[in-house]
């Protein structure tokens, strides 16, 4: 699978009208799926994705994991998803857990041929909510409560092969950073940042050209940590703002960083991997979230 294949799928939901939200306290019946899961093999993460109901109501779900922590990132895009304009409490529920803990999310307005979107903020429970149905033999039936009385409940069907897909892709995307993907997570403790994260970024090293505009960025990036707590690699997995945002913080985060190397289970240090989130903000201090 491709990576222009989610795009693909926004883009016919931008030709959709937008449907009336749910606005009674309970949920609507369940959308039934209305592709297969597919596989998307992306250079920096692993995504799971899959369609939704008909006509007005069609939505696309996307998992999505860019470390090696059991850790998924979800998306929901469609006509029908009210915008906010900040990332506020939202309430998830699965089939064997009566609410996901401590999940997150935005609305975003359509932008063009970009539908709706709603962007979770990265989770480990809500893995462990998935697993907790497949280890009690259910299928998953997940419900979203967002603002404003949004209600939409999915059908997921048995995620024990969707979530063996996305483990298999996340072993292959560590093979290809060159470490063993059975080592780290064998691991006692990961790579640990010495001192405070924050203060790898300086104001001088913030984009001079956007910095004069006001413009904010977020990175995500990726380190490879040797075995001696040197950053040997760093890449960026994902970005918002301008490129500029990109270069800056790879540099600043190997110029400054410094670790303490992750331990392996026979008590030596290792080669590992760090991912972390940088958000750039014009007139703040610079400050970092997962």
């Amino acid at each position: 699978m491709r990576a222009w294949t989610f795009m693909t799928h926004l883009a016919m939901l931008a030709g959709s009208a937008a449907p009336q939200m749910a606005l009674a306290a309970e949920p609507p019946p369940a959308l039934a799926p209305s592709s297969k899961w597919q596989v998307d093999y992306a250079p920096n993460e692993c995504r799971l994705i899959r369609t939704f109901g008909e006509g007005k109501e069609r939505t696309i779900l996307q998992l999505s994991r860019y470390d090696p922590a059991d850790r998924i990132e979800m998306l929901l895009a469609g006509p029908h998803i009210p915008a906010t304009d900040r990332r506020v409490p939202v309430s998830v529920a699965t089939s064997t857990m009566a609410d996901v803990p401590g999940i997150q999310a935005q609305g975003f307005a359509s932008t063009g041929q970009v539908p709706a979107t709603l962007r979770f903020q990265p989770d480990v429970d809500l893995p462990k909510a998935f697993r907790s149905d497949v280890a009690a033999g259910k299928p998953t039936i997940m419900r979203v409560n967002f603002v404003r009385r949004y209600v939409m409940q999915f059908d997921l069907g048995s995620m024990k092969g969707a979530l063996a897909a996305l483990d298999q892709c996340s072993d292959d995307l560590i093979k290809s950073w060159g470490l063993d993907p059975a080592a780290l997570r064998s691991a006692t403790r990961g790579p640990q940042p010495v001192g405070n994260i924050a203060t790898w970024f300086q104001p001088d090293d913030y984009p001079a050209g956007a910095a004069r505009i006001g413009l904010a960025g977020a990175v995500i990036i990726r380190l490879l940590i040797g075995s001696d707590g040197s950053i040997q690699n760093c890449a960026v997995t994902k970005s918002g703002g301008d490129k500029a945002f990109q270069d800056a913080t790879c540099q600043a985060a190997t110029k400054r960083g410094r670790f303490e190397p992750a331990i392996g289970p026979d008590g030596k240090p290792m080669a590992s991997v760090w991912v972390q989130r940088i958000n750039w903000e014009p007139g703040a201090p610079f400050f970092t979230v997962r």
